[in-house]
């Protein structure tokens, strides 16, 4: 029972040990190799996706426009996923479709395990709810969690996308230049945010308002940070004020922003770590330390105490 134990544990830790130096070495170095490269030299060495992905695809676009969502749904599903970064038209109907697909899928598991005699029937109904339930809200929690993801990504970037556009700001170019700038610079560092930057100046080409189009960005992507520096602009464009003076008080602001965020972190640590202290490394530490000890006890004190009755 040991040596398979030993085996799981070897395996468990190489794996985590290979996923750690995956994402902190390899993915790295592939970025800093990627800068010498050029963006159309990017596209085009990317590899054509699996025609069986598009596949499934329209499968779940057809099945969610056979069973759309009410009005409402539909407008919350549209509004989570182009903050996620889907923007295309037929973005809701492949959610929603994907989502009575996992449904349906985690309901047929269900049934097959329903197959065993032992179980009470309370016990399967449970389970039948369970997976459905499981089906159609996990797609909406992965999709939660990459919107978070997406949108640290863009607060992360924005102050390095500030400090060139103070640079432009300064250097005479006007804030659609500007805005092209940045998105030619940082379309490799920073790819979500060139992509947004990109879709605004492509809305002010188009003869969309500069401020409907940075509207346009805040609703987009639901970062508060975002939406601080569209008011920003807007101000300093209705006002008349310096673009490079208040996009570096603002950019000053972030990352003042973003150390105190970080102290707060650092100063819940202490209080995190209480829990596995506790029952994780002082167990540790009475096993090591007076381990030992109550060995010598047990054997040594135990048959004299058992010969004095």
């Amino acid at each position: 029972m040991a040596f398979p134990i030993s085996i799981l544990l070897f395996v468990c830790v190489a794996t985590c040990i290979t996923l750690f130096g995956y994402r902190r070495y390899v993915r790295a170095g592939r970025v800093y190799e990627s800068l010498a490269v050029e963006p159309a030299q990017l596209l085009s060495a990317t590899t054509p996706p699996d025609p069986r992905f598009f596949t499934v695809i329209r499968f779940a676009e057809r099945l969610g426009r056979k069973l759309p969502p009410s009005a409402a749904n539909a407008s919350r599903f549209q509004r989570a996923l182009m903050a996620c970064g889907f923007r295309s038209q037929n973005a809701v109907a492949v959610f929603f479709g994907i989502k009575l697909l996992l449904a349906a899928g985690l309901l047929i598991l269900a049934l097959l395990f329903q197959l065993r005699p032992s179980l009470p029937p309370n016990a399967r109904l449970m389970a039948i709810l369970g997976a459905v339930l499981a089906g159609y809200c996990l797609p909406d929690l992965l999709l939660k969690r990459r919107t978070k993801r997406r949108q640290n990504r863009l607060r992360k970037a924005l102050p390095d996308a500030l400090d060139l556009m103070v640079v432009c700001a300064e250097a005479g170019l006007a804030l659609d230049r500007s805005f092209r700038t940045v998105t030619q610079q940082l379309a490799i560092v920073h790819p979500e945010l060139s992509e947004e930057f990109s879709l605004v100046r492509a809305e002010i080409t188009a003869g969309i308002r500069r401020q409907e189009a940075l509207e346009n960005l805040a609703t987009r992507t639901q970062e508060a940070e975002i939406r601080k520096f569209v008011a920003v602009l807007t101000q300093a464009d209705r006002f008349g004020t310096s673009m490079g003076d208040a996009l570096r008080i603002h950019a000053d602001y972030l990352r003042v922003r973003r150390r105190q965020e970080a102290e707060e972190r650092a100063s819940k640590v202490g209080v995190k770590l209480i829990f596995p202290i506790f029952f994780f490394i002082m167990p540790c530490m009475l096993l090591v330390t007076a381990g030992p000890a109550v060995i010598q006890i047990a054997t040594h004190l135990g048959p004299a105490l058992r010969g004095g009755h």
